[in-house]
């Protein structure tokens, strides 16, 4: 009862913050003017939410050029002024506090310069927008992501890192919340979510109170295409890869609105095929030994995306719908390691071989029901929608494995044929409902989600016994781990303003049930724990565009299944691996300042965070038995990581867009006597930069970046750079789109790990080669209710956007 009190109190607290709640209204004036003749223009003025680009309001301005926009709310805004053979005017960033005027005395269009009959109206957004609570990447239009998955998207955004394994980390760490949509993934891996079907990528980095806990470094929000154009359209889209062995892609989507019915589908399917290498060096301390593994192999398989919605307009402010998406494919990995057993002097004296087949099924279904209901003109909204996702993984291993001398003499007389099978098998149902209140200037959003996991892990082996030629049952092996997670939460966030100063609280409490059984042992671990998780946002407008902002929140990452599971997974005779089902959650205190500084020829923002995590989550390696290596987790002390993220805009010049982001980390964890781990230290950074411009009808764009060595747990990961360049064409009044790209040109993609754990050393390196050449192609067609008046061609640059944006959709 007395977290309730706090709570309740909390709650009274930011009621009680906002000024009698005001119901001051603000105004934004301003003169459109010809930029040659300095006449007046009477331009179309449209002023729309910086958050989701919604119209707020719209005017025209008058003969003299005048405009006036009355009983504005505080909030951020863009200011587009547009008209016919003019290209349009945005002013983006604009801040408006409570019953504030803004006045822009001359904003000047510039005449377009018109050739030809044909109306072509070119909209590119910006590749990345920066606001005080997130960072969003428009990737729609990137030609370096054509034919990849959400997994090759991710790897050309700042901040977030893809390993060999597929595992992403944001800021250095894994610990981050994949969103879809604004829902949880329902997919078993990224590889299932092709890159084409991508709008955006959001990053939020401290997320407030109405996101759920999870995910210590932020929240990865992949927001998935959708149209808003009247009537039938679709396109088609496919292509060729090429990297040691031919590979390809494709996909259809199609849509159709019609006045209250919007149905929305698509299927993409691709497959991949690719060599690869491995080096381990270790050493072991006591006694003095080592061991050399060499490995080469192959990866192939196949992957098949498809997703459909329909939505429906029940009245005036209220819909109706329904999404469901499933994904599958089969994957395929054939190695052939050999592993020299080493003396103390470095010398050989024996080694194996194996002959590796490992093999698997993915498989994910996802629905979801929802309502949304806009209750009044005042903003006040009522949402909720029921989802469930079902998830199997189907993974089947087998082993062949033979030892020799160091004469290469064949020692053993019957080689160890192994077979493995394992299955995850998991529901998850998730239940929400959020409600927004507007309160004058103020704002008040509350609401409640509940998720249901429940996982199921086999593990079946089964050894060839040479004398009957039958497979036996290993019992010491064979294992059935059961996880069930119950999470309920409810939250409340409060935002208001005085004057030029904003503010956010916020506060999150979850309470989480979990018990995962041991089923062959007949042993369960239960945990029952109520968290609070607040959240505080300031931002204080400086100027007419500059920002300076601070958030706090409080987070957590709670072990998955893969992580708690306790089968002993033996990948080699000397390298075995096995979860942990006593780890705890990690929690971790995020805090970050960054200021805005927006110029008319770039805009920088520098972004300062510090985390505390205790309890960490922590890769964990260990030997028995003396010369085998045991890689778990386990629980360390903690961690603090602070650093800087310093991103930049730039539209110098007309045709060109530019945008960069260095980040530089320091990362220091604790000592842990427990686990016999020294207090470690270390620095890391990582750089990027990526230009888009045109050549005549000509698109280009180039994308740089480089990792520097990154401390981790137990070790650290090797330097990494990528360079990457593509150009497209359209055809066909852009009806059909041609590119051409080559990643990592100069093949510097790398993946490496040095580990110095208690008792032995390694060193790991994967050998692949990364570079690839592709070409995709995409054909739009259909038909749509908008009439044009004519047609004739307007070029404009590619920040540019104009009336008719929405009819054209691009």
């Amino acid at each position: 009862m007395k977290y309730m009190f706090r709570a309740a109190l909390l709650f009274l607290f930011m009621f009680c913050a906002s000024p009698a709640f005001s119901q001051q209204s603000g105004k934004i004036s301003g003169k459109v003017t010809d930029s040659q003749t300095g006449a007046p223009v009477e331009a179309d003025i449209k002023l729309l939410a910086s958050s989701d680009n919604s119209l707020v309001k719209g005017t025209k301005s008058s003969t003299d050029g005048s405009f006036l926009l009355e009983n504005l709310s505080s909030g951020s805004y863009k200011l587009e002024a547009s008209l016919m053979e003019y290209s349009t005017l945005i002013l983006e960033n604009i801040s408006l506090a409570s019953g504030q005027s803004l006045s822009f005395d001359t904003l000047k269009l510039k005449k377009q310069d018109l050739s030809t009959e044909e109306i072509l109206v070119e909209d590119k957004k910006k590749d990345m927008e920066l606001s005080s609570d997130k960072k969003t990447f428009n990737v729609d239009k990137s030609i370096l992501t054509k034919g990849g998955t959400a997994l090759d998207v991710l790897k050309k955004l700042p901040m977030i890192d893809i390993d060999i394994n597929d595992n992403v980390s944001l800021r250095g760490s894994q610990n981050v919340k994949i969103l879809v949509d604004n829902k949880p993934s329902k997919f078993v891996s990224l590889k299932q979510v092709p890159g084409d079907a991508i709008e955006k990528v959001e990053i939020i980095t401290n997320p407030p109170a109405k996101y759920e806990a999870e995910g210590v470094t932020g929240i990865i929000n992949i927001i998935m295409k959708k149209t808003d154009k009247m009537g039938f359209t679709g396109n088609v889209s496919s292509g060729l890869e090429y990297t040691e062995k031919p590979t390809g892609w494709g996909g259809v989507e199609l849509n159709f609105k019609k006045k209250k019915f919007t149905w929305l589908s698509s299927i993409y399917g691709g497959n991949w095929d690719n060599d690869f290498s491995f080096e381990a060096r270790t050493k072991y301390f006591e006694p003095v030994s080592g061991l050399y593994n060499y490995s080469t192999g192959n990866n192939h398989g196949y992957w098949i995306w498809g997703q459909a919605s329909l939505d429906y307009e029940v009245s005036s402010g209220m819909n109706i719908g329904f999404d469901g998406s499933s994904g599958n494919g089969k994957w395929n990995n054939l190695d052939n390691p050999r592993t020299d057993i080493l003396n103390a002097s470095g010398i050989m004296d024996s080694y194996f071989t194996q002959n590796n087949n490992r093999n698997g099924l993915w498989m994910s279904i996802n629905s979801s029901i929802y309502f949304n209901r806009k209750i009044d003109d005042k903003g006040r909204e009522w949402t909720g929608d029921v989802t469930l996702t079902r998830i199997l993984n189907d993974n089947r291993f087998s082993s062949l494995k033979t030892d020799y001398d160091n004469a290469g003499n064949q020692t053993s007389i019957f080689p160890l044929d192994q077979k493995d099978t394992t299955i995850l098998s998991s529901y998850v149902i998730n239940v929400q409902t959020d409600y927004t209140h507007p309160l004058g200037v103020s704002k008040l959003e509350a609401g409640y989600k509940s998720t249901i996991r429940l996982a199921d892990n086999r593990i079946d082996s089964d050894t060839l016994n040479f004398n009957t030629y039958t497979y036996v049952e290993n019992e010491s092996v064979n294992n059935r781990f059961k996880l069930n997670e119950f999470i309920n939460a409810v939250y409340g966030v409060f935002s208001s303003s005085i004057g030029n100063f904003s503010y956010k609280l916020g506060l999150r409490i979850e309470h989480t049930k979990t018990k995962g059984e041991l089923v062959n042992a007949g042993q369960t671990v239960d945990r029952n724990y109520f968290d609070f998780f607040p959240s505080v946002s300031m931002s204080q407008k400086i100027g007419t565009a500059n920002q300076l902002s601070l958030s706090y929140s409080r987070r957590i990452t709670r072990p998955n299944i893969w992580r708690m599971n306790p089968f002993v997974n033996k990948v080699n005779p000397k390298y075995y691996f096995g979860g942990n089902p006593y780890i705890k959650p990690e929690y971790t205190d995020s805090y970050e300042l960054s200021f805005m500084l927006i110029t008319p020829v770039v805009t920088i923002t520098p972004m300062l965070f510090y985390r505390h995590s205790k309890d960490l989550i922590s890769n964990y390696s260990y030997l028995i038995d003396s010369n085998i290596t045991f890689a778990t987790f386990r629980n360390s002390s903690a961690s603090n990581a602070y650093g800087l993220d310093l991103f930049v805009s730039s539209r110098a010049l007309e045709w060109v867009n530019l945008t960069g982001n260095l980040s530089l980390y320091n990362t220091k964890f604790d000592e842990d006597n427990a686990l016999d781990v020294a207090q470690e230290e270390g620095f890391s950074w990582k750089a990027n930069i990526r230009s888009s411009f045109s050549l005549g009808a000509v698109n280009v764009e180039l994308y740089y970046t480089y990792t520097g060595e990154k401390l981790n747990f137990q070790g650290k990961n090797i330097p990494t750079s990528n360079f990457d360049i593509g150009i497209s064409r359209s055809f066909l009044k852009d009806a059909l789109s041609v590119s051409l790209k080559v990643s990592d040109v100069f093949r510097k993609s790398t993946f490496g790990q040095d580990i110095s754990a208690a008792g032995y050393t390694t060193v790991m390196r994967h050998l692949a080669n990364q570079r690839r050449l592709s070409i995709d192609l995409s054909y739009k067609f259909g038909n749509t209710d908008e009439k044009y008046q004519k047609k004739r061609k307007v070029k404009q640059n590619s920040n540019e956007k104009s009336d008719q944006q929405d009819d054209n959709g691009r």
